[in-house]
């Protein structure tokens, strides 16, 4: 009688333990999803303790009760694995902060900006995919928070709000490279100068923190010799939401500057941009 008193003693007790945490977890966390998922492991995890007292009261045999609560650990540490690790993975993100709301990041092949950071999930506004540049497809993605504990995370606004970009350009072989370039570099001016002053500024304050080799955020042309045509490339510094509108505003102004030149052709041997080619309408 003294071990079924007890017993029905901890079931009541586990009862009321499983009403009070759905209530503190229906109070205190705001997404459906977490409150259902940690409704249910919390709910699992007070039933296992509930059987293991159980256990304890109906089983005399002390090296018998050690086996059973193995196999029972065995069992929960299986059937619970994967949200053990989505748990870990929360409290990790909690402690180390390799990222937090508003940050864009890429882990694996999946890119977007975080929009909330769940105790099992971390939830991402989708970029990329079909839509060029670093811009939003409009998908929302949940990843969960056991990505943390073995895959790479790459932050693109964590301490340094800024990212290096570049422009291809490609020139006919006869063309007056050495205006080209010129050209290029004086365009970018207007619409990146503002970025390279803030980002000099911002890598001065992380030199306090990190080691840097150089402090270079100044705009610059590099040109490479190809087959068909002379490649020239403008690297500049960007805030990462902004990289495809700056990307068409230099472009579109390096074009329009080219345009009035008649010794620059932008092109390649096999196809060239005939805007600027003799015979086109324009006077020679």
């Amino acid at each position: 009688m003294d071990a079924l008193l007890i017993s029905l003693i901890v079931l009541f007790l586990a009862y009321i333990m499983n009403f009070i945490t759905g209530s503190l977890i229906l109070k205190r966390v705001s997404t459906a999803k977490d409150r259902y998922i940690l409704r249910k492991t919390a709910s699992i995890l007070i039933t296992v303790i509930a059987f293991a007292f159980l256990f304890a009261i109906w089983i005399e045999r002390t090296s018998t009760l050690l086996i059973a609560y193995g196999i029972l650990s065995a069992g929960i540490a299986i059937a619970l694995q994967d949200m053990l690790r989505n748990i870990a993975g929360g409290v990790l993100l909690i402690i180390a902060r390799p990222f937090k709301a508003g940050d864009r990041i890429q882990v694996q092949d999946t890119v977007g900006d975080v929009l909330d950071i769940g105790s099992l999930n971390t939830t991402l506004m989708e970029i990329r995919e079909w839509v060029e540049a670093d811009q939003y497809t409009g998908r929302i993605i949940s990843i969960p928070n056991s990505f943390v504990l073995n895959q790479t995370i790459k932050n693109y606004t964590r301490d340094y709000s800024f990212i290096w970009d570049e422009i291809r350009i490609l020139l006919i072989y006869g063309s007056n490279w050495k205006k080209a370039q010129e050209i290029a570099l004086k365009a970018a001016g207007p619409v990146v100068g503002e970025f390279e002053e803030l980002a000099k500024k911002e890598l001065l304050l992380m030199g306090e923190r990190y080691f840097f080799t150089t402090y270079d955020v100044h705009t610059n042309l590099f040109m490479k010799l190809e087959e068909n045509w002379i490649e020239m490339r403008l690297r500049y510094v960007v805030e990462p939401r902004k990289r495809r509108i700056i990307s068409h505003l230099l472009i579109s102004s390096i074009l329009e500057a080219f345009e009035k030149e008649e010794d620059i052709l932008v092109g390649t041997a096999v196809g060239i941009d005939l805007m600027n080619y003799p015979g086109n309408g324009q006077k020679e």
